[in-house]
């Protein structure tokens, strides 16, 4: 409530109350503390779900309590081994990741971030937003041009327990969140512009703190639900994310954080338009899969217009999956994909329920596959969604280039 301010007796007692409840007072810094402070009431104490008015006051009643974004207080933390989502948001539910601070919640050795050497044998990743090369650098992989452009400072894999779809939705995993955007607040290394050199790697009092810009790239489903008694175990508890980096000697030291904030945020997209990535180049009319990149905002639906054989058309829903958002033929009618290759039409609805819709010449003639990837070259599309109701801050879009050390978005004019 906005009537809980920073300072206020009763909110500052409240919070001090749980973190003694969950044995957080030795986790959380002052900055982590004000984080949760500048919150609100509405950060810790406003969990209750409003779906179990009728429970008991007090009692934790599974699964009413928990059928929400929220656990209720009765909930958590002392049921959290029934319920290990407390006290961040349940599954990718974008209210929720925008509007409250998220807590990474791991402890030795599951500390709140960690980071995973992707230069060294390179993997795709669950939302495949990088090419499974060894040897790459930031600037130099294939994927997303928000990564190699250093529009965001890292690719990172993100908590099973706010990657997964939220809880009673149609969605699949990843679908809101592959490409979604993260605010960190963190005291972590600097890096330079391609993540290959930390300074003062072994002196973690030289680190600062930052706010930077991160994209979900990958699920980290290590463990990430595994809990003794109140404490996370699993390595990839609640609020955890998983840095890519690309050391140039294989060797990043021990660079893992232990106290991580974050939200979710809009994507720092500005003109650059989506881009199309088809999973395959053995695709046709009758079946596609694709995926997303550089989307201003997650993506809610995507359907594909498709002709049906009486000559109507009509919009075939697309499901995401493992591969993207695919495109099967005879869903909605006896149809297949209208204007294959020349004009493939998609509409895409985001988080905000914003539309726009995308015309594609899939370019047969030329595209190649990558092993284990993808059918390269990408599909420029046309427009970006353009709704932000929950941008970066300032201090963020700074310090992403800041903790890069050089860089910056002139970059993307060379990728292009």
């Amino acid at each position: 409530p906005e009537s809980a301010q920073p300072g206020n007796a009763s909110s500052t007692l409240h919070i001090y109350m749980r973190q003694r409840m969950v044995g957080w007072t030795r986790h959380l810094p002052p900055l982590v503390a004000l984080q949760v402070l500048r919150a609100g009431a509405g950060g810790l104490r406003g969990l209750t779900d409003s779906s179990a008015s009728d429970a008991v006051p007090g009692v934790c009643n599974l699964p009413s309590d928990c059928s929400g974004a929220f656990c209720s207080d009765a909930c958590c933390p002392t049921n959290r081994t029934e319920d290990p989502f407390c006290p961040n948001c349940r599954g990718a539910n974008w209210t929720c990741l925008t509007s409250q601070t998220q807590i990474g919640l791991g402890q030795d050795p599951a500390l709140g971030a960690t980071y995973n050497d992707f230069g060294v044998g390179g993997n795709s990743g669950f939302c495949r937003y990088q090419a499974p090369v060894a040897g790459q650098n930031k600037s130099s992989a294939y994927g997303a041009r928000l990564l190699t452009s250093h529009r965001v400072f890292a690719g990172v894999g993100l908590s099973q327990a706010q990657f997964m779809a939220m809880p009673g939705s149609d969605q699949a995993d990843g679908a809101i969140a592959c490409g979604m955007c993260l605010e960190v607040t963190a005291k972590m290394v600097l890096w330079n512009c391609d993540l290959t050199h930390p300074q003062n790697k072994n002196d973690s009092s030289q680190w600062p703190v930052h706010k930077v810009i991160v994209m979900v790239i990958d699920q980290c489903k290590d463990n990430w639900d595994r809990y003794n008694d109140t404490e996370p175990t699993g390595n990839c508890a609640t609020g955890h994310l998983d840095f890519d980096i690309y050391p140039h000697d294989n060797n990043p030291g021990n660079l893992n954080i232990e106290d991580v904030t974050w939200r979710a945020v809009d994507c720092p997209s500005d003109d650059m338009p989506i881009q199309f990535v088809f999973a395959s180049n053995e695709t046709s009319e009758w079946h596609f899969s694709l995926h997303t990149w550089d989307m201003r905002s997650p993506i809610k639906a995507m359907e594909a217009l498709a002709e049906c054989s009486n000559g109507s058309t009509a919009w075939s829903p697309m499901e995401f999956g493992s591969n993207g958002w695919a495109y099967q033929a005879t869903k909605v009618c006896n149809d297949f994909a209208a204007n294959w290759p020349d004009n493939v039409t998609l509409r895409l609805t985001s988080v905000y329920d914003e539309v726009i819709i995308e015309q594609l010449k899939v370019p047969v003639d030329r595209w190649y596959q990558i092993d284990n990837w993808h059918a390269w070259p990408p599909v420029d599309g046309s427009s970006n969604f353009v709704e932000s109701k929950a941008p970066p801050s300032e201090e963020a879009n700074d310090d992403t280039v800041t903790a890069d050390a050089v860089g910056g978005r002139q970059g993307f004019e060379q990728w292009r």
